[in-house]
């Protein structure tokens, strides 16, 4: 008796432990993403420190709804692509309160190519992973880009 209890017991605790690690990976990859796309914002946008540090808040959200909706949804690709869409119309509604209208007709017309860029990137990670270069070796790229900020 005490064995299957122990057994049972040991069952749980590897199923949580993996569980708790993809939570940690999924993390990760939305924090590198929301990074990476804040930094190439900021730096083509010509953001001041307040726009960059809303730009960074706002994209962090998005990167981890985003890598939410990929990870539930990866069977079926059109699905990702409705959800996903909706969740970049609610970013340009926050973005249009955080920048000037300058900056939000540029990233208007450029949000393909930010879009596209950031899915770039996410496969970089995920496929970076799978050969064990993973995410660190992701976050110390770009941990060397520098920011721009005009005040």
């Amino acid at each position: 008796m005490k064995k299957v209890l122990v057994m049972i017991c040991m069952m749980f605790g590897c199923t949580f432990a993996t569980k708790a690690n993809g939570d940690k990976s999924s993390k990760a990859v939305a924090n590198a993403r929301a990074k990476h796309i804040s930094d190439q914002m900021i730096r083509d946008l010509r953001l001041n420190n307040y726009q960059s540090r809303k730009i960074r808040e706002i994209n962090q959200q998005v990167a981890e709804q985003i890598t939410a909706i990929e990870q539930q949804y990866a069977g079926d690709p059109a699905k990702v692509e409705e959800l996903c869409k909706n969740v970049c119309a609610s970013r340009d509604l926050y973005l249009e309160n955080v920048l000037s209208t300058v900056q939000y007709n540029s990233y208007f017309g450029d949000r393909k190519a930010y879009n596209q860029e950031d899915r770039k990137f996410a496969s970089s990670l995920l496929n970076g992973q799978e050969a064990g270069g993973g995410i660190a070796a992701a976050e110390g790229q770009t941990a060397t880009n520098g920011t721009v900020s005009i005040n």
